[in-house]
């Protein structure tokens, strides 16, 4: 047999090759799914292609290593045949291992078979392409050892190609460890290959053929500068991402801080824009001893308009009537809307006879017939006043009175206004009688959660509940916490019913994983001051722990402005759940201060778009774009999107066209108490669910089951 000996220079350069081949396909895989679909196919092919191209410039730099006693020359068409049969491989194989969120043990091994075999398939034919005058001898069992090689290494590499697709810290450090291993593994099975081969002393070359200076020219040429341009050309595309990513994060958050102060369809302050113009108001009224007035208006029948002309003419309705109202304002007056068909108006330095002479003029002009749309409607206000200090010294004392004065005048027949007076609401109890109560509730059980069902965008099947708190009060019925949360907050009582709350969560959650529905989440809104609490995680986990909950199932809603605002602290204990395995949701995204370029910091899970900017999707084209924008930083972010406040079939359409994961509100179901949910699964139940109803019709317990501590 002849004597072979090899170049380790070239033995070296060949896992250059294969490193950088390896490295290079998982950098292509990696930008699959962050590509639209045109660019996704060409990440897909390039990445085969490189892949392909490098185990064979691997293969016939290893051959040029292995030095004969003779010039070595090759035949043209095996050659090129040898490389075809790389780069199709490589190429399907690839196609089929990255594509899919999900990469089942089948597809594995059917695009490890068919790599491996066109390794296998390339090498055997290139050194089929050696012109030589006599067979090449083959030890069988070095043959086998090499094919199996091919299919580990074949394996082993599609799987990394697979797991190092999304992006996450440190990915680039793993990308070139695995590449490591992917270019060793590649390089063991051609030497193994080689080793298998044995030559007759008498073997010369044949006449013909591509030299092997020829050859090897022309594979480093090639290969080298095939690599360099994808290299490159990956380069420039994650700058242009990165540039792009940073271009949209500005203009995004551009749009948000007007967001945050604005209202997206009629033009107007919002909600948190009027708390900080009444509190400015407040604060000058204190040092003035002048009055002011908080006026609530709301528009009578509103959803009658809605429902007979549809919700495209409604936002017309509401457009106008906000400009009927501005017309009549002057400029220290601010007018806001609170969402839906409620507005605010804040009266500086005012008397009861100058408000008396502008809502007189202001209800008076509503009456007036509109054109809207092709259709003439006709609309009144319904006005509740509350005065500063005779009403209230307090904002929240205040808007509480102006909104009971609105029930008033509701109940009255609408269509008027009134000054708040004391007989008008048992809902606005003195401070002290109505902290009393507070605490009697929380002694006596009256606080309850309702649970608000989130689905799954794509079957419409539920992933989970939120858990909303209520009081069921003895006199005025189920209380929403907007009617006693601040005073929570303002008095501490939040940390004991916050504390009530996480448990009752938890033991409901147990409750209905008892019952067969162990894919269920649950999710929990943390108030700043339960955010502050110094023992919040162990209070959770030791909840988690007494009933036995795996902790990816509890959603932990935080709204973006708490986390903000201890940054420092806010990172800390948010990692502290992450590592728990417990789910971080920024609430409310969008009312905070809506600042991505912070937000990209904070190791949160999940992203909760405000209902403000669902509602304002409809007939919007920016706010559809900003959502979408928002729903596709996410993604950049890996976080999972929940959409809040779905009321219609077209906003469920347009989220789940924009990638929107989850999706909750009226549409599907309001808030329920525990013992209702029983019935919305009855209600909603398909064939992609699996409900054991017969165990809900049955069982008496599930049916009756509260969440009172």
């Amino acid at each position: 047999m002849l004597n072979i000996s090899w170049d380790p220079v070239l033995i070296a350069v060949s896992y250059l090759v294969a490193f950088i081949a390896s490295f290079v396909a998982l950098d292509s895989a990696g930008k699959i799914p962050l590509s639209s679909r045109k660019a996704a196919l060409f990440w897909r092919i390039a990445g085969g292609i490189t892949l392909g191209i490098g185990i064979w410039s691997m293969h016939f730099i290893g051959m040029l290593s292995m030095q004969m006693p003779m010039m070595m020359s090759y035949d043209l068409w095996l050659t090129l045949a040898s490389l075809g049969v790389a780069i199709v491989a490589s190429t399907i194989a690839i196609n089929i291992a990255v594509t899919g969120k999900h990469l089942s043990p089948f597809r594995l091994f059917f695009a490890t078979v068919i790599l491996s075999a066109g390794v296998v398939a390339m090498h055997y034919i290139g050194m089929a392409a050696l012109m030589l005058e006599g067979s090449i001898l083959w030890d069988r069992r070095i043959v086998g050892v090499s094919v199996m090689i091919a299919v580990v290494a074949s394996g082993v590499a599609l799987w990394l190609a697979f797991r190092l697709r999304d992006k996450h810290k440190g990915v680039f450090v793993t990308r070139i460890l695995a590449a490591l291993v992917m270019g060793a593994a590649i390089c063991a099975m051609h030497y193994t290959g080689m080793s298998a081969a044995h030559f007759h002393e008498m073997a010369h070359t044949l006449p013909g053929g591509v030299s092997e200076l020829g050859l090897s020219i022309w594979v480093s040429v090639t290969t080298l500068s095939l690599l360099g341009m994808m290299l490159i050309i990956s380069l420039i595309d994650s700058h242009w991402r990165t540039s792009r990513l940073t271009d949209n994060l500005r203009q995004l958050n551009r749009q948000l801080e007007l967001q945050v102060r604005f209202d997206a369809l009629t033009g107007l302050a919002n909600r948190q824009q009027m708390d900080i113009r009444m509190q400015d108001c407040l604060h000058s009224a204190l040092l003035s001893n002048k009055q002011f007035a908080v006026v609530f208006l709301n528009v009578d029948r509103f959803r009658r308009v809605n429902d007979t002309w549809g919700h495209s003419v409604g936002d017309e309705l509401l457009i106008t009537i906000a400009q009927r109202i501005t017309s009549l304002l002057t400029r220290e007056m601010t007018l806001a809307r609170l969402g839906g068909d409620a507005f605010i108006l804040l009266v500086p330095e005012c008397d009861e006879e100058k408000l008396t002479t502008l809502l007189t003029t202001l209800l008076a002009d509503m009456r007036r017939p509109l054109s809207l749309c092709g259709h003439t409607l006709s609309t009144t206000l319904s006005a509740g006043v509350s005065l500063y200090p005779q009403d209230g010294e307090t904002l929240h004392e205040l808007k509480f009175k102006a909104d009971a004065a609105l029930h008033h005048v509701k109940q009255e027949g609408r269509n008027g206004w009134a000054f708040y007076r004391p007989e008008m609401s048992t809902a606005v109890p003195a401070q002290p009688g109505f902290l009393q109560e507070l605490y009697q509730a929380l002694e006596s059980d009256r606080f309850e959660l309702w649970y608000q069902p989130t689905w799954h965008a794509k079957d419409k099947t539920i992933h989970g509940f939120e858990a909303l708190l209520r009081w069921r009060h003895p006199e005025q019925g189920v209380l929403l916490p907007g009617m006693f949360l601040p005073t929570l907050e303002q008095t501490g009582l939040i940390i004991p019913v916050g504390n009530w709350a996480i448990e009752a969560a938890c033991r409901q959650l147990h409750f209905w994983t008892e019952q067969g529905f162990s894919q269920w989440t649950l999710s929990l809104n943390l108030s700043p001051v339960q955010f502050e609490q110094p023992d919040i995680f162990h209070i959770v986990s030791s909840m988690l722990d007494k009933y036995n909950l795996s902790p990816s199932r509890l959603i932990l809603e935080v709204t973006e402005s708490t986390a903000l605002k201890n940054l420092d602290r806010s990172i800390e204990l948010l990692n502290t759940f992450n590592h728990a395995g417990i789910t971080v949701s920024i609430d409310d995204f969008g009312t905070g201060y809506s600042n991505l370029l912070m937000l990209s910091v904070l190791p949160a899970k999940e992203l909760k778009i405000d209902k403000s900017f669902v509602s304002s999707m409809l007939g919007n084209e920016k706010s559809r774009k900003l959502v979408e924008t928002i729903i596709n930083i996410a993604r950049t972010m890996e976080m999972s999107v929940v959409a809040e406040g779905i009321e219609t079939d077209e906003q469920q359409a347009i989220l789940t066209s924009l990638g929107c994961d989850y999706l909750q509100g009226y549409l599907f179901s309001r808030p329920l108490p525990a013992e209702q949910v029983p019935w919305l699964l009855l209600q909603k139940n398909s064939d992609k669910q699996i409900i054991p109803i017969s165990k809900i019709q049955t069982d008496p317990e599930f049916i009756s089951q509260k969440n009172h501590a």
